[in-house]
C-alpha cells in the first residue's frame, strides 16, 4: 500500500546496532561525499584542515571491513570550505577518477570563489587539475557541482554567460542570478562541452544528475517568477536538451536560497528524485518516481515523519527498491538521521532511526551508499563520521 500520510506512520528502530566505522579523518573534517567504483568499492572524499591555514581534499576506500589509508588530492590556501557547496569524485569505469573543489579568488571577497577539477588516471599515483571554471570571480561564485555517477558528466551552477560582457559596459544589475550548465569531460579530463541548460535557477541549491537509457537527466531548485523555488528536470535526448520543466508544483515561495537542493537517482529506464518542499509553511520529504526515463513522473510521495528539517539523500537499496535518507526533528531540539526503504512501484516500508545528529549546519549533508549487503551512511559531528548497518534490517518490515 502506498503511505502518503506519514505523521500516522509508526516508528520501527532498527533490529539491530548499527556498527561506528569512523574513517581516518581529522578533527573539523566534514563535507562527506560517497560514491563507489565499477567494482562496487565505496570511496568517501572529505575536507579537512591542514598547516598554514590550508585545506586538504581527501579520500578513502572502504573495501568492506575497513578504511584503506588516506590519500590527498589536492591541497592550498584561500578555498571556500562551506557546508553545503562541497566536493565530489566520481570514479569511471577504467578506475580513472574525477574529483572537485572550490577556490576563492585570490582578489576578491568571501563570496568570490570558482571550481576546480582534477584527474587521476588508473593506477597513477597524481593527480592533475585539468579545468577551472570563474576561477577570476572577485564578488560571485560558480558552484554546486553534482557528477553523474561513473560519468564524465556533471552539472553545476554558474553567473549568466553575459555578465562579463554587462560589467563590462557598465551595467550591474545581474546580481547573483544563476545558470545551470552541463559539463562533459574529455577521457583526460579537458571539457568537450559546456552548456546552459537554464537560464535562471535559485542560486545555492544542489544540483542532481544522472543517465538513464535515453540519455542524461538533471534537477535543481528553479527560479520561477514570483519567487516560487520548485524542483525543475531537464532531459538530453537524441543529441538534444529538453526545455526545463517542474518536477511537482509544490508552490514553494521563498524570497531567497533554501540551500537543500533534489537527489537523484537514474538506472535504466528508472528515475527517482526526492527534494524537501516548505510550501504553505508545510515542510515535506517528497519522492517522485518515473519508469520511462523521466518523461513522466508519479504524484509525489511523502517520505519524512511528519517534522523533517530536509537534506534528502537516495541511493539504490537493490534492483527493486530505493533508499531515502533525511533529517527529521524531534523533541528537545534533537535531530535524527532517518532513513527508509521505498519499491519501484511506490510502495514505502516504515521509516528508521539511524542515529541523532547534531542540530542546524554542524551534520552537513548526510549521505547514504549500498554496497552487498550493507549500508554505509556518513555526516558530520565534530568530525566526518560512518556508520555500518545490514540491508536487512530494513527489508521484510512492510
Amino acid at each position: 500500500m502506498r503511505l502518503t500520510l506519514l505523521a500516522l506512520t509508526i516508528l520501527i528502530p532498527l533490529s539491530a546496532q548499527p556498527r561506528s566505522i569512523d574513517p581516518p579523518t581529522s578533527p573539523d573534517s566534514g563535507m562527506p561525499f560517497l560514491t563507489t567504483g565499477p567494482n562496487g568499492a565505496v570511496y568517501l572524499s572529505w575536507i579537512e584542515p591542514a598547516h598554514n591555514a590550508e585545506h586538504a581534499l581527501r579520500f578513502s576506500q572502504w573495501n568492506g571491513t575497513k578504511w584503506a589509508p588516506p590519500e590527498t588530492i589536492a591541497r592550498g590556501p584561500n578555498w571556500f570550505v562551506n557546508w553545503a557547496d562541497f566536493p565530489s569524485l566520481t570514479v569511471l569505469p577504467d578506475r580513472t577518477i574525477l574529483a572537485h573543489w572550490l577556490t576563492r579568488s585570490s582578489a576578491g571577497n568571501k563570496f568570490g570563489y570558482g571550481i576546480r577539477v582534477a584527474r587521476r588516471g588508473p593506477g597513477q599515483p597524481v593527480w592533475r587539475q585539468t579545468h577551472g571554471i570563474s576561477l577570476d570571480e572577485k564578488v560571485d561564485y560558480a558552484g554546486f557541482l553534482t557528477f553523474s555517477p561513473g560519468s564524465r558528466a556533471a552539472v553545476y551552477l554558474a553567473p549568466p554567460a553575459e555578465k562579463a560582457t554587462a560589467i563590462a559596459h557598465g551595467d550591474h544589475d545581474h546580481g547573483h542570478r544563476k545558470t545551470a550548465r552541463f559539463i562533459l569531460f574529455k577521457p583526460d579530463g579537458a571539457v568537450e562541452s559546456d552548456k546552459e541548460i537554464d537560464a535562471d535557477v535559485c542560486s545555492c541549491c544542489q544540483t542532481a544528475l544522472g543517465t538513464t537509457s535515453t540519455g542524461w537527466i538533471a534537477a535543481y531548485r528553479d527560479h520561477q517568477p514570483g519567487e516560487i523555488r520548485d524542483i525543475a528536470i531537464v532531459r538530453y535526448t537524441d543529441g538534444v536538451w529538453s526545455t526545463p520543466r517542474t518536477l511537482h508544483r509544490d508552490g514553494w515561495k521563498i524570497n531567497g536560497c533554501p540551500t537543500d537542493g533534489p537527489s537523484l537517482i537514474a538506472h535504466h529506464k528508472r528515475v527517482a528524485i526526492a527534494w524537501l518542499t516548505r510550501a504553505n509553511g508545510q515542510p515535506k520529504i517528497q519522492l517522485a518516481l518515473s519508469s520511462n526515463d523521466g518523461r513522466d513522473f508519479s504524484a509525489p510521495i511523502r517520505i519524512d515523519s511528519g517534522t523533517p528539517l530536509g537534506r534528502p539523500h537516495i541511493t539504490a537499496f537493490d534492483e527493486a527498491n530505493y533508499l531515502v535518507t533525511w533529517l527529521e526533528k524531534v523533541p528537545n531540539d534533537q535531530v535524527e538521521l532517518r532513513v527508509r526503504r521505498v519499491a519501484v512501484n511506490g510502495d514505502a516500508a516504515p521509516p528508521h532511526t539511524v542515529t541523532k545528529v547534531p542540530i542546524g549546519r554542524a551534520s552537513g549533508f548526510p549521505k547514504a551508499i549500498v554496497s552487498g549487503d550493507k549500508i554505509l551512511l556518513t555526516w558530520r559531528d565534530e568530525r566526518v563520521r560512518a556508520l555500518l548497518l545490514s540491508k536487512s534490517d530494513l527489508k521484510d518490515k512492510q
